[in-house]
């Protein structure tokens, strides 16, 4: 039954009240106050029916953004793992450098910073980089700058420090 069918219904049985007499009063009231009654319980269960129901799908939703959001931090994760594989050892610094040390503790899971080093032609070189942004884009940008530091000084050469620090940043 709809709620526009049971208020057709109150209508008609208001309309019958108005020509009963006084013994049709009581058995008039009753049937009014059990309708009515019956029209609220009916009324509140669809409303339970429709808050369950949306309850479900929020349950659902919910899944499924916990399953997307393992996808992404395992994803993150893993790239911080390439990230920490491109960072020089701490035995390669003390090669150079004795009493040195690392430490490298990104603001996220990965990081905009990095240290770099190499060792050519007698000479040892060294950065210690923050680049722009955090997470995702800062370690993107990392990379960038690792990879293009390997091919300044290691494959085009270049020593001088000005120069290095021109085509780094002609490079991003």
């Amino acid at each position: 039954i709809t709620f526009y069918n049971f208020l057709v219904t109150v209508k008609l049985i208001i309309l019958n009240f108005l020509s009963l007499n006084r013994e049709g009063y009581f058995i008039f009231s009753s049937a009014t106050g059990i309708l009515l009654f019956i029209g609220l319980a009916l009324l509140l269960f669809n409303r339970y029916l429709t808050i369950r129901k949306i309850n479900n799908n929020l349950a659902s939703a919910y899944a499924q953004i916990e399953k997307k959001n393992a996808e992404i931090t395992d994803s993150i994760n893993y790239a911080k793992r390439i990230q920490e594989a491109i960072l020089p050892s701490e035995d390669d610094l003390r090669k150079f450098f004795p009493q040195s040390f690392m430490l490298f503790k990104p603001k996220d899971i990965v990081s905009g910073d990095f240290l770099w080093c190499s060792h050519k032609n007698n000479k040892f070189y060294i950065a210690a980089a923050d680049c722009t942004g955090h997470g995702i884009p800062g370690a993107f940008m990392a990379m960038i700058g690792n990879t293009l530091l390997n091919e300044i000084v290691n494959e085009k050469n270049i020593d001088q420090p000005d120069l290095i620090l021109k085509m780094l940043n002609d490079g991003v």
